[in-house]
């Protein structure tokens, strides 16, 4: 069983965050001590070896995470190769059983090629938030393009859509923390 967890997480639009605090409050209820560090914001508490297990994930924008969980990975891999490592992204393509393969081998697996000695025991490919009043107006745009292609014709796009699976999240940081 794990005595202590660090997730540290970037987000764009507050869905990431949102997934990494019920992780954190998932965690704590199981018992366990967690540190929940935003990477944008802060720096995560050294040194990493602290931690039975370190969890890191991202939002993904354009088929891109965001870039300070990827600099975390980069600058801290001699660490991170003698921790338990779990990585986790949060996309749409998450929220499409057709495009979940592809959301795994582009968003978790070629983050797994691209660092070897990052070795992790798990990924987790979560489904998020569409809120439109977030983004800006090309951002806006461009995603409710991407979803109205997916909704019947002459459906209209709600300013909000929500595809994220509580249960999921949490049964996957239950398992992590209990292995």
């Amino acid at each position: 069983m794990t005595d202590r967890v660090l997730i540290g997480y970037g987000s764009r639009y507050g869905t990431t965050t949102e997934i990494a605090e019920a992780m954190a409050k998932t965690v704590q209820e199981i018992g366990v001590q967690v540190d929940l560090v935003n990477l944008k914001k802060e720096t995560p508490p050294s040194p990493l070896q602290n931690y039975d297990l370190v969890v890191i994930g991202s939002g993904i924008q354009a088929g891109r995470w965001t870039k300070e969980p990827l600099e975390f990975i980069k600058n801290n891999i001699p660490a991170l190769s003698e921790n338990k490592v779990a990585i986790f992204v949060v996309c749409a393509y998450a929220a499409s059983p057709d495009k979940c393969d592809f959301a795994q081998s582009e968003f978790l697996d070629k983050i797994v090629e691209e660092y070897p000695n990052l070795a992790p025991i798990s990924t987790g490919l979560f489904p998020g938030l569409f809120d439109f009043s977030k983004y800006n107006f090309a951002m806006r745009a461009l995603v409710k393009r991407m979803v109205k292609q997916e909704t019947e014709p002459g459906q209209e796009v709600p300013e909000k859509i929500d595809f994220r699976d509580w249960e999921m999240v949490n049964d996957w940081i239950t398992k992590l923390v209990k292995s």
